[in-house]
C-alpha cells in the first residue's frame, strides 16, 4: 500500500456517528455542525454522515469552501449550480433562486448538503446554507475549525437551534492504535504504536501522513508478520509543509521561544518569565502554538503539538541548536533545580550545548537514567567514558551496551578494564558482567569459563567469591544442573551478613531454577525477596535484575495456574519496556503475554505477542529464543497454519546452541503439535513422551508436566498416568493437580468427572483445556448412552472453543467426527483423507499395509462411503502432503546434553 492515498477507514467514531444519525432523524433539526481542531477528522466524519444519508435515500451534494473562492459570491457552491449564473438578480432574489434550484434538483427527495471548512465560506454561500437549513429545504452537514470565527449565518445555525453542534476531539490512544492496526492490516509492534501516539496525539491527519510517509520511504515495513518502523519516526514533506504553514510567520522573540520549547519542553513558566518571555507567551498561546498546564505546583509550558517540535528542530541550524541548549541549561540552573528530573535535563543540555560538565555527575545521571530511558542512558554513559576514561565510567558504558544488546561492543569495553581493577569488589563485579555477556550475549562459553576461573583465583574475600558463585550457579542452571545450581545458591544465601547485591543476584538466578523444578510457590517467594532487595540495593547498574525477577514471577504465576496475575505482571513490564526504549525487556514481557494467551487457548493473540517478541529479540542476544520460537510454533500449529508451523520448526532448530540448550525441552514440545496438526496423532504422542523424557533428564519438571499432559490431551492418558502422578506430586500450584485429575478421569472414562475437570480448567482461565476436557466428557457420556449429558458436554466444549480463536486440536476434531469411529480408525481415516497412501500411513504408524487397508474398509462400512475421496468432509479437515516428511523422534540437536 506504499504511496497509495486511499480513504482511510473510520475507526473510533461510533459515538459521533450515532449522534449524527440521531440528529438526521430528528424532524425539528435541519443541520449538524462538526467543530474541531485541524486534522481531527471532521471532514472524514462529515463525509461518512453524508454517505449514510445517501444510503437512506437522500440526494446529497458536497461543497468545500476555500480562500481562493471566498471573494466570489456563491463561489463555494458554484459547481452545484451548473449553466446558471444568476445575472441581473439582486442579492435576495439571487439567494432565493439558488436555493430553489438546489431543492428542485432533489426531485422531491430529501436534500443533504455537506459543507467543508465553513469558516471560509463567502457571505452569499454562508447565507444560502443558512436559508436552506432554516427553511427546511435541506439538511446541512458542515465542518468548522475551533478557534476561528465562522460567518454569522453559520454561527446562527446552532445559536438559533436550527442545527446541533458536535465538538470532535482527537482519537484517544486505544482508538489511534486500532486505526493504525486496521489500516496496516496486521499486528503492529508496540513500540511503533507508542511512538505514533506520542508523535501525533490522535490527530488523524498527522497520523495518516506519518504512516503513509513511512510506507512510501520503506521505513515502515512488515517483518516476521509484525509492522514496525525501521528507524526513527519522522514527518514527511507534505506534513512538514502543513505544519510550517500552521506555525506561520514569527517575530524574532517568538521564534526564540518556540525553539526553546522544541528542544526543552516542558519548561516551567517561571523560567520563561525570567527570560522576559511574557509578551511572546501571550502571543504564541493566542496563535495556538503553545499551551500551558499544571504539573503539581508548577505551571509548565509546551508546544501545542509534538510534531511542531519535530519540524522546528529540523529547521534549526546546528549553531543555533547549541546556543538554545546553553540558554536552557543556564536558565534552569538560575531558577534552581527543584525536581530530580531537572538535574538530568541540566546535564543533558550542558553536554549538547558544549558547556563543561563534571564526569562523575554525567555518570550519576546515566545511572539514574538507566531506570527510565535506556537510549538516553547510553548517550550519557558514552559521554562520561569519553570525558573521564576511568573504571567507573567505562564499566557503566559496558553495562549499558550489554543491556542494549550490543554484546561485542560491551565485551570490548569491559575487557579493556581488566588491568584497571583495584580491589576484589571491582574484580568480582567486572567478572560477573563479562561472564554474563560472554556466555549469554556472545555464546562464547569457553571464554566465559576462562574469565570466571581467572576471577575466582584472583579474589580473596568471601563476598567477592560469593558474587562469582552466583554467575556460576546461573551457568549450572542453564547447562541442565539445576540441583547443583540450587545447592550453590543455598550456600551463598545462608552466609551470615551477606551483601544485598550478592543476595539480589542469588535470588535472580534462583527464581527461574525453582520454577523449572515445579516449585512455583518457592519461585515466587524468591522473586519477592529479590524485588525487595532491588529497592534498597545501592547498585543502579543492574538493570537486568528487576526484569529477570519479573520474568521468573510471570513463569511461576503462569504455570501455577494464576494466569490473571501473570498477565497483569507481564503487561505492566511490557508498558515499562516501551517507555524505557528497551527492546530486550520488551521481548521478555511480550513473550510472557504470548505464553499466557496460549495457556488460555487464544491462539491468534498468542501468535501476535510471540511474533512481536521474536522481532524485538532479533537484533540482540536472547537466550530464550528457542523456547520463544517453540511456543510460536505451537500457537501456529494450533491455528491450523501447517506450512508456517513447519517453517518455524527449522528456525527453532537453528536457534539451539550450546548456550540455549536449557530451552531444548520447550523447543522439542513444538514438534508434537506440528505432528498433531498433520493429523499424525500417534507420532504426536510419541514425540510428547520423548519430550517428557528430555525434560526429566534436564530437571525441567515444569516442561515435563506440560509434555505429559499433552499426551492426555491427545487421548492417550493410560501410557503416562503413573508417571504424571509422580511428577504432579513434586509440583506446586493449581495446574499440576488439574493435569493429574484430567488423566485419571480420562483413564476411568468418567464423564461426570471429566465435566468437573473442564470446569476447573475454565476457572483457572485455561479455556482450550476446558474445551478439550469437555469434548472428551461428551465422548465418555456417549459411550454409555447418556445422550443428554453428552450433548450438554459438547455444548460447553463448543462454547469454550469459540473463545479460542479457531484453535484446532485432536480432541476438538473428535468432537465433530462420527461417533462410531475408534481413535485409531479416526487417525487412519484423517491421514487417508489428507492424500497419504496406505504404504505411507503404515510406515508412519509402524503397522502393516494390510492393517491400514483393513481399518479403512471398516471405516468405509461405518460411514457408508465408497472410498477415500468421500472421507474429508466426515473426518475433519484434511491436509496436503507435507512439503518434506520429517523423521519421527527428537533431533540430535534437541536431545544433546
Amino acid at each position: 500500500m506504499g504511496g497509495m492515498r486511499e480513504e482511510w477507514p473510520l475507526v473510533g467514531r461510533d459515538r459521533e456517528l450515532d449522534f449524527a444519525g440521531r440528529v438526521l432523524g430528528t424532524p425539528r433539526l435541519s443541520g449538524l455542525v462538526l467543530a474541531g481542531r485541524p486534522g481531527v477528522g471532521k471532514t472524514r466524519l462529515a463525509k461518512e454522515t453524508v454517505v449514510r444519508a445517501a444510503a437512506g435515500g437522500a440526494v446529497t451534494v458536497w461543497a468545500r469552501a476555500s480562500k481562493a473562492a471566498a471573494g466570489i459570491p456563491l463561489g463555494a457552491v458554484a459547481h452545484l449550480l451548473p449553466e446558471w449564473d444568476g445575472r441581473g438578480m439582486d442579492r435576495a432574489r439571487l439567494l432565493h433562486a439558488a436555493a430553489s434550484r438546489l431543492v428542485e434538483s432533489a426531485k422531491g427527495r430529501r436534500l443533504v448538503v455537506g459543507v467543508d471548512d465553513a469558516a471560509l465560506l463567502d457571505d452569499a454561500s454562508a447565507t444560502l446554507v443558512y436559508q436552506l437549513a432554516a427553511n427546511g429545504g435541506a439538511f446541512v452537514v458542515a465542518t468548522a475549525e475551533v478557534g476561528y470565527p465562522v460567518p454569522d449565518p453559520i454561527f446562527a445555525l446552532w445559536k438559533e437551534g436550527v442545527a446541533e453542534r458536535l465538538d470532535i476531539n482527537e482519537l484517544n490512544r486505544a482508538q489511534t492504535e486500532e486505526l493504525v492496526t486496521t489500516v496496516l492490516g496486521g499486528h503492529v509492534d508496540g513500540s511503533t504504536l507508542r511512538e505514533l501516539w506520542e508523535l501525533t496525539l490522535g490527530n488523524a491527519l498527522f497520523l495518516r501522513e506519518v504512516v503513509e510517509s513511512g510506507l512510501e520511504r520503506g521505513t515502515l515495513l512488515r517483518s516476521g508478520g509484525v509492522w514496525r518502523f525501521d528507524g526513527p519516526l519522522t514527518p514527511g514533506a507534505r506534513l512538514i509543509e502543513m505544519i510550517e504553514a500552521r506555525i506561520g510567520a514569527l517575530d524574532a522573540d517568538e521564534q526564540t521561544l518556540v525553539e526553546l520549547l522544541a528542544f526543552g519542553e516542558p519548561i516551567g513558566s517561571e523560567v520563561l518569565l525570567r527570560l522576559g518571555a511574557h509578551r511572546v507567551l501571550v502571543s504564541t498561546e493566542r496563535k495556538g502554538l503553545v499551551v500551558s498546564e499544571r504539573s503539581e505546583r508548577r505551571l509548565e509550558v509546551r508546544l501545542a503539538h509534538p510534531l511542531y517540535a519535530e519540524v522546528l528542530r529540523r529547521r534549526t541550524s546546528p549553531l543555533r541548536e547549541r546556543r538554545t541548549y546553553q540558554i536552557l541549561a543556564q536558565a534552569i540552573e538560575a531558577a534552581g533545580a527543584r525536581r530530580a528530573t531537572d538535574n538530568v535535563r541540566i546535564v543533558t543540555w550542558r553536554l549538547a550545548g558544549g558547556l563543561p560538565v563534571d564526569s562523575a555527575l554525567i555518570r550519576g545521571t546515566a545511572e539514574q537514567t538507566m531506570k527510565i530511558d535506556f537510549r538516553h542512558a547510553e548517550r550519557l554513559a558514552r559521554s562520561a567514558a569519553e570525558l573521564d576514561g576511568g573504571f567507573a565510567a567505562r564499566y557503566l558504558l559496558g553495562q549499558v551496551l550489554m543491556g542494549a544488546g550490543r554484546a561485542q561492543q560491551a565485551e570490548h569495553t569491559l575487557a579493556g578494564l581488566v588491568g584497571d581493577t583495584t580491589d576484589d569488589d571491582q574484580r568480582a563485579r567486572l567478572a560477573v558482567t563479562r561472564v554474563t555477556n560472554l556466555y549469554w550475549g556472545l555464546a562464547d562459553t569457553r571464554r566465559a569459563h576462562v574469565v570466571l576461573r581467572e576471577a575466582q583465583m584472583q579474589v580473596s574475600t568471601q563476598v567477592a567469591g560469593d558474587e562469582l558463585a552466583t554467575v556460576q550457579a546461573a551457568i549450572l542452571r542453564d547447562s541442565g544442573s539445576c540441583e547443583d545450581s540450587l545447592q550453590l545458591l543455598r550456600e551463598v544465601v545462608a552466609r551470615p551478613g551477606q551483601s544485598d547485591r550478592v543476595l539480589l543476584q542469588a535470588f535472580t538466578v534462583a527464581c527461574p531454577v525453582l520454577a523449572r523444578a515445579g516449585r512455583f510457590g518457592d519461585a515466587l517467594a524468591a522473586a519477592e525477596r529479590g524485588i525487595e532487595l532491588t529497592h534498597r540495593t545501592e547498585d543502579p547498574t543492574m538493570p537486568w535484575g528487576p526484569v529477570a525477577l519479573e520474568s521468573g514471577q510471570c513463569g511461576a504465576y503462569a504455570f501455577a495456574g494464576r494466569l490473571d496475575e501473570a498477565e497483569a505482571l507481564a503487561a505492566g513490564g511490557y508498558a515499562r519496556a516501551l517507555s524505557n526504549h528497551w527492546p530486550t525487556a520488551k521481548a521478555v514481557h511480550a513473550s510472557w503475554l504470548g505464553i499466557v494467551a496460549l495457556l488460555r487457548g487464544r491462539v491468534l493473540g498468542a501468535q501476535r505477542w510471540l511474533r512481536e517478541a521474536v522481532e524485538s529479540a532479533q537484533h540482540a542476544p536472547f537466550p530464550f529464543m528457542p523456547a520463544l520460537l517453540g511456543e510460536l510454533t505451537v500457537a501456529t500449529a494450533l491455528s491450523g497454519e501447517l506450512e508456517a508451523a513447519e517453517a518455524l520448526l527449522d528456525q527453532t532448530d537453528a536457534a539451539l546452541t550450546e548456550v540455549t540448550q536449557f530451552s531444548a525441552p520447550w523447543a522439542a514440545l513444538s514438534r508434537c503439535w506440528v505432528a498433531a496438526a498433520r493429523d499424525e496423532t500417534s507420532l504426536a504422542v510419541t514425540l510428547a513422551q520423548q519430550t517428557a523424557d528430555l525434560a526429566r533428564d534436564r530437571g525441567h519438571l515444569q516442561c515435563e508436566l506440560v509434555a505429559l499432559h499433552d499426551v492426555v490431551r491427545l487421548d492417550s492418558a493410560p501410557v503416562v498416568l503413573d508417571r504424571l502422578q509422580v511428577a504432579a506430586a513434586g509440583a506446586q500450584g493449581r495446574l499440576a493437580p488439574a493435569y493429574l485429575e484430567h488423566a485419571q478421569a480420562l483413564v476411568a472414562a468418567d464423564g461426570p468427572r471429566l465435566d468437573a475437570v473442564a470446569a476447573n480448567f475454565a476457572t483457572i482461565g485455561a479455556g482450550l483445556l476446558a474445551a478439550e476436557a469437555s469434548a472428551q466428557a461428551a465422548r465418555a457420556h456417549e459411550a454409555v448412552d447418556r445422550i443428554g449429558s453428552a450433548r450438554a458436554s459438547a455444548g460447553r466444549a463448543h462454547a469454550w472453543a469459540q473463545a479460542c480463536e479457531g484453535a484446532r486440536t485432536p480432541a476438538l476434531v473428535r468432537l465433530e467426527a462420527p461417533v462410531d469411529l475408534t481413535k485409531r480408525e479416526l487417525e487412519i481415516a484423517q491421514l487417508a483423507a489428507s492424500g497419504m497412501t496406505s504404504r505411507t500411513i503404515a510406515e508412519r504408524l509402524v503397522v502393516s499395509v494390510r492393517t491400514v487397508d483393513n481399518v479403512l474398509r471398516s471405516v468405509y462400512a461405518k460411514l457408508g462411503v465408497a472410498g477415500r475421496g468421500e472421507l474429508a468432509p466426515l473426518v475433519g479437515r484434511g491436509r496436503s502432503p507435507s512439503l518434506r516428511e520429517r523423521e519421527p523422534g527428537i533431533p540430535a540437536r534437541l536431545s544433546s546434553r
